[in-house]
């Protein structure tokens, strides 16, 4: 068998004892990003520039760092899969075929000819057959046992309740397939299996991990493609509905822990360079992204990076806490860019030179024709301390965000640089001090920027790398 699971490629089939009729189709092959969709029918060193005269900081107080939980005691129970199933006749038998497969397998390549042939493509419909005549699943159960012998049971089987019904559900993994692969789950009502969802992938498809994490009384079916392409489904009520589909390719690492405490597991995902890494890239960070459940689906709750090499990369580091709620974190990196001289300078020519460098294992320090635009600091520090501003009176610190304020105009109110960053806080500063509202800050804010866009491309735009954000007018002030 050790020899026969080196010639083929995954699939998957799920056996489920109850659930909602629909209808089996053939896989289809597949060229692009893998999408697993139940159907309709189917359920370096651095040299950085001197500060500009004036902007020495006075820290100011720490914001404590906040960090959002789902609410454990709001989890909806999901309705289980009602039972329906056909009594069992002990007399009727089924071969899944795999010693067959195997003999014939080793006669085509001893005779130098195709062991396509070998592969029974119509297994799927033989068990389903098998199982509205009153096949016994446990015979199948049995079979699978003594053939996977000596492997990681879950990844080529488990027999495991599914959907809430109390009956185990049979998964498993497919060494029919050829080039494609596939997760189907077949479920009986009015004592007649049909299968009501199936899923077909490109091969490298494998189980990642079948448990409930969310608390919620019914596992999640964890699929991993080629370890960077991860898949969750889980029983609704009436189908196996996508709760995360994380279908970036690239060097990656995915662990399930509960990371706050609050009793339900987050997925995390570690990403390092793409499969295709290239020159369009540069520069490129490593990071890290949480998931965490909402109460419906896994929904993305902070995307934290390696930490910054340039300054513009704390800035958009600081913006994505905000708006992950992660405060703390934000104002440390807007401190970061305001007063970390080691944070490096870019230009469009500097990120043409790593371009043109990018190959090189350890690339050279830029030479001396390339030079900081001595208007990205003031530009970028000015911004900072706006967004301090900002993060101080959402959290009702009002006097500090006057302090900020203050510091921003002493320290950039006549620099010509920094003066649009200046001039778009004062807009917030009086729209918010007519009316108190910071929503009617931010509509200030936003619209100088929109009849200014010229300050949003230091902040990130096409010559900031593949994984910078291009700010819109909407990104200075997100508190609408």
């Amino acid at each position: 068998m050790k020899k026969l699971l080196s010639l083929f490629f995954a699939i998957s089939l799920t056996l489920s004892a109850c659930g909602t009729a629909v209808t089996q189709s053939a896989p289809p092959a597949q060229t692009g990003m893998p999408t697993l969709t139940p159907t309709a029918t189917q359920t370096p060193t651095a040299t950085t520039p001197a500060l500009a005269p004036g902007a020495s900081v006075t820290p100011l107080p720490t914001i404590p760092t906040f960090t959002p939980t789902f609410d454990v005691s709001t989890i909806v129970t999901v309705t289980p899969a009602e039972k329906a199933c056909r009594s069992v006749d002990q007399t009727l038998e089924i071969d899944l075929g795999y010693k067959k497969m195997e003999a014939c397998i080793n006669s085509a390549r001893a005779n130098n000819q195709d062991t396509f042939t070998c592969l029974n493509q119509n297994l799927y419909n033989e068990i389903l057959n098998y199982l509205n005549l009153g096949g016994d699943i446990n015979k199948i159960v049995l079979q699978l046992e003594e053939e996977f012998k000596g492997y990681d049971r879950n990844k080529y089987f488990n027999y495991i309740d599914l959907t809430g019904d109390s009956l185990l559900d049979l998964l498993l993994r497919d060494t029919m397939g050829f080039y494609t692969g596939g997760f189907y789950i077949y479920n009986c009502t009015n004592g007649e299996y049909k299968i009501n969802f199936d899923a077909h992938q490109d091969t490298g498809m494998e189980v990642y991990s079948i448990q409930d994490i969310n608390l919620n009384g019914l596992p999640e079916i964890v699929f991993l493609i080629e370890n960077t392409v991860l898949i969750i489904f889980e029983w609704d009520g009436s189908l196996f509905a996508e709760k995360l589909g994380i279908r970036d390719y690239g060097e990656s690492q995915y662990t399930i822990n509960d990371t706050n405490n609050d009793g339900l597991k987050e997925i995390i995902l570690s990403r390092g360079y793409p499969p295709f890494f290239g020159s369009d890239e540069v520069p490129w960070r490593h990071y890290t992204s949480i998931y965490v459940w909402n109460g419906s689906s896994y929904t993305l709750e902070a995307k934290e990076f390696e930490y910054p090499t340039y300054r513009f990369q704390a800035i958009q580091d600081a913006d994505n806490y905000v708006r992950a709620g992660l405060y703390g974190n934000a104002f440390s990196y807007y401190q970061a860019a305001i007063s970390d001289n080691k944070l490096d300078w870019w230009t469009p020519e500097r990120h043409e030179f790593l371009i043109s460098t990018w190959l090189i294992p350890n690339p050279p320090t830029p030479p001396s024709s390339l030079q900081p635009d001595l208007s990205e600091y003031p530009r970028l520090a000015a911004y900072a301390y706006y967004r301090i501003m900002l993060l101080h009176l959402v959290q009702g610190q009002d006097a500090e965000a006057a302090s900020t304020y203050q510091t921003l105009q002493d320290t950039f109110g006549s620099n010509p640089y920094a003066a649009p960053y200046v001039e778009m806080a004062t807009a917030f500063w009086e729209a918010y001090q007519s009316t108190k509202r910071v929503y009617d800050g931010c509509a200030a804010a936003i619209q100088y920027a929109a009849e200014h866009p010229e300050i949003l491309i230091p902040l990130g735009s096409d010559y900031h790398g593949a994984q910078s954000h291009i700010y819109e007018p909407a990104d200075v002030c997100p508190f609408r």
